[in-house]
């Protein structure tokens, strides 16, 4: 009993690490002001990384970093006995070896000098036997694909080369129906993800010149309308939450500004309900009547038969 006890408490608590994980939102803050750009990626209150080395991440780089600096132990002198013992054991290898290379060894090349006539005369008649079984089986080889190739033109009637065509036809269009399926149950719950995605506190502080009035006024229209309707796009698809957008000309200037600040944020859990909630549509909306469908055509052709 108490074995069990514990294990639950195990189990318990790796489900509420998990429920943390996914229920605590991750993302971050970016922004780019006087042409300096600046971020920081967070987990909930804890900086995991910013612009600025700060976070776990570069507390971690700058530790790991300490650990490679750190130097090596000095190596102890060996005293000189085991010195005078290593030495004498390198001369008694080195006489051994010595009296070895005296010894007098035959060559084994003069004894093996006449073996090889032999050796080719075995090679010439095994290579003329090849060549003879190869001359033989190969009429044999063609007559036997000829009998297969007309067997299987044979086999094969009108009927069944369109059964099988159609078999193709229909493998295809069961191809097409399951993509098609898929995609229709994945729709929302992939906006579901997509809006999970949360940009807080934007801010766009945009000021467009040149010298020229005239361009001035050509690039004021065309950045204006691509911000606005970017803003109306994404909005659409993420969660965007404004602060102030602020886009407008100024002439006889070289140089505008391009300011913008905001907070990014994402929960984990919103991949885990997306991904249940396609389960169960794919499943009630494609999978089961589908297969009911199959069913009831099994069961109308067995009839009529």
């Amino acid at each position: 009993m108490i074995i069990l006890k514990i294990l639950l408490y195990i189990l318990l608590a790796v489900l509420g690490i998990i429920l943390l994980v996914l229920i605590t939102p991750a993302g971050g803050e970016f922004s780019y002001i006087d042409g300096k750009f600046s971020y920081k990626v967070k987990l909930w209150i804890i900086n995991i990384m910013d612009s600025e080395g700060g976070g776990l991440y570069s507390w971690w780089k700058k530790r790991r970093s300490k650990k490679k600096e750190k130097p090596e132990k000095p190596k102890k002198p060996k005293p000189a006995k085991e010195k005078k013992a290593k030495k004498k054991k390198e001369r008694e290898k080195y006489e051994w070896e010595k009296e070895l290379d005296d010894i007098p060894v035959n060559d084994p090349e003069e004894d093996m000098l006449p073996a090889e006539p032999a050796a080719e005369n075995a090679e010439s008649v095994t290579a003329e036997a090849q060549t003879s079984v190869k001359e033989e089986d190969e009429p044999d080889k063609k007559s036997k694909k000829k009998k297969d190739e007309e067997s299987d033109d044979d086999f094969f009637d009108d009927d069944e080369e369109e059964q099988f065509e159609n078999e193709d036809k229909k493998s295809l269009g069961d191809k097409v129906e399951f993509i098609v399926g898929i995609w229709e149950s994945a729709q929302r719950p992939l906006l579901k993800i997509f809006k999970g995605f949360k940009l807080k506190d934007l801010y766009i502080d945009f000021v467009i010149a040149d010298d020229d009035a005239y361009d001035c006024a050509l690039k004021y229209g065309r950045y204006s309308v691509l911000i606005y309707n970017g803003i109306a796009f994404f909005s659409q698809l993420f969660t965007v939450r404004l602060k102030t957008i602020d886009v407008r000309p100024q002439f006889g200037v070289s140089r505008g500004r391009w300011d913008a600040a905001g907070k990014l944020s994402f929960r984990l859990g919103t991949v885990v309900i997306a991904g249940a909630w396609f389960l169960l549509t794919y499943l009630f909306r494609t999978f089961i009547p589908e297969k009911l469908r199959k069913r009831k055509l099994k069961k109308s052709a067995a009839r009529q038969k």
